[in-house]
């Protein structure tokens, strides 16, 4: 029952049916289904949550190690006010994680939520598409349209495609989408079941041509990046030079016009080179523990007075957390990161035997699906909201069932000074990278 409510879970998170039937608007259905999904599956989260120490969950305890981080610039200042509401926020995606590591146990459950996930941005992907080219009417779903140079210099505009509910952006449709791609390529080419090959087999297309329509330059990246990871883990490296010396002219020759013109001087990615600039000074400010958690967009319009200037989020999800959260906070959320593409990167070493055939076939999948979603956080600030802890999660998940299945498991990681360090030198890493490339490369 638990896990039934937790894919209606889901289902409410990434189709809001109050955006879609106006009739439904005022009914919190995603917060009565996670709701009724904690209380009934309170038992299978106090069992993960005590079946082992929480050093030898590493994530799980960076997760609630960012709670922490979010707290502290609040409390630093006396703000107790600001405290709840961050903290509140943060909550609720805690609750998420745990329902998806608690619940996601199995092979037959884990394919079932990347089903529905699936169907869910197929979904809405399919609307967009639809309301994009006016098919049909939705004033919850609308294009944006955007500035971009002509040939001889003047200037245009174009119409991008973005969702909706949390999703209403084009850059952030087009990470979703890309790391979505890998996911369908799964049920495409080692799916056991008909129905999803054919569901699958329609819904590529229809993201590769979402993507297209968001013109979205990190979403491009980011949906290369899940192919390049898909083919390194598949086929190894060298195999996957020879594939992108094929592809990447492919798709540079596909996705042509905005998402291809790639430059720092020019148009928004000259703006997000400033803001990157802005950010660095503001983290410079407050490097151990940050100026405060930025708030999502939804959240900072019920908050935000009508004289407060609106300030842009830095368009970069890692040094928004070294910004908002110095460097503790800024620090665990990279280091989560890396280390979640590490935990599934090193189950498909030589040495690591997974007897499971279905987690076996489905690691490479599950491998791109996050390497992309992280790629594309490098041009979003996408570091508090519910998917991109889903990712977090999902690696937590298939770990403890391929470790559990594998004859030679890699040893355990765990939250100690080793691990500690290696948070440190990504978060250090990110940050000297930034500067480097806004100070002497942009």
């Amino acid at each position: 029952m638990a896990f039934f409510l937790f894919l209606l879970v889901n289902v409410g998170l990434f189709i809001r049916p109050a955006e879609i039937v106006p009739a439904l608007l005022g009914w919190e259905i995603y917060f009565y289904a996670i709701l009724a999904c904690l209380i009934v599956g309170a038992p299978d989260v106090l069992k993960y949550l005590t079946g082992q120490s929480l050093d030898a969950q590493p994530i799980t305890l960076t997760v609630f190690g960012l709670l922490i981080a979010i707290l502290i610039p609040s409390f630093m200042m006396g703000d107790l006010a600001t405290a709840w509401q961050t903290g509140f926020l943060f909550v609720k995606i805690i609750v998420y994680y745990l329902l998806f590591v608690s619940l996601v146990t199995t092979p037959a459950r884990l394919r079932a939520v990347l089903t529905c996930i699936l169907v869910c941005c197929g979904a809405i992907t399919m609307l967009a598409v639809l309301r994009y080219h006016d098919v049909i009417k939705l004033d919850t779903i609308k294009s944006l349209g955007d500035s971009v140079a002509g040939k001889y210099g003047e200037a245009l505009t174009i119409q991008r495609l973005q969702g909706t509910g949390i999703f209403q952006d084009p850059n952030e449709l087009c990470v979703l989408l890309a790391a979505m791609v890998p996911i369908g390529m799964y049920f495409l080419c080692a799916g056991h079941s008909l129905i999803l090959r054919v569901l699958s087999a329609a819904m590529l297309p229809l993201f590769g041509y979402a993507i297209y329509l968001t013109h979205s330059r990190g979403g491009l990246i980011a949906f290369a990046s899940g192919l390049g990871a898909l083919s390194w883990s598949r086929f190894g490296w060298k195999k996957t030079a020879l594939l992108g010396m094929v592809g990447l002219p492919a798709l540079l020759v596909l996705f042509g016009g905005r998402q291809t013109e790639i430059s720092t001087s020019t148009g928004t990615a000259h703006t997000r080179v400033e803001l990157w600039r802005e950010w660095l000074t503001t983290f410079r400010e407050n490097m151990a523990f940050g100026k405060g958690m930025t708030v999502t967009k939804e959240e900072d319009a019920k908050t935000r007075r009508p004289d407060e200037d609106i300030r842009l989020a830095a368009h970069n999800s890692y040094l928004q957390c070294l910004a908002d959260l110095g460097l503790f906070g800024g620090c665990l959320f990279t280091g989560a990161f890396v280390t979640a593409i590490w935990s599934i990167a090193r189950i498909n070493a030589r040495d690591c035997l997974l007897l499971n055939l279905d987690l076996k076939e489905v690691q490479p999948y599950v491998l791109a699906c996050v390497a992309a979603y992280a790629v594309g956080m490098m041009s979003l600030s996408i570091s508090y909201i519910i998917p991109t802890y889903m990712m977090l999660a999902l690696s937590v998940a298939y770990t403890r069932m391929a470790t559990r299945a594998c004859l030679a498991p890699p040893p355990p990681l765990r939250f100690d000074l080793s691990l500690l360090g290696r948070y440190l030198a990504a978060g250090v890493g990110v940050a000297v990278s930034i500067y480097v490339f806004v100070r002497f490369l942009a």
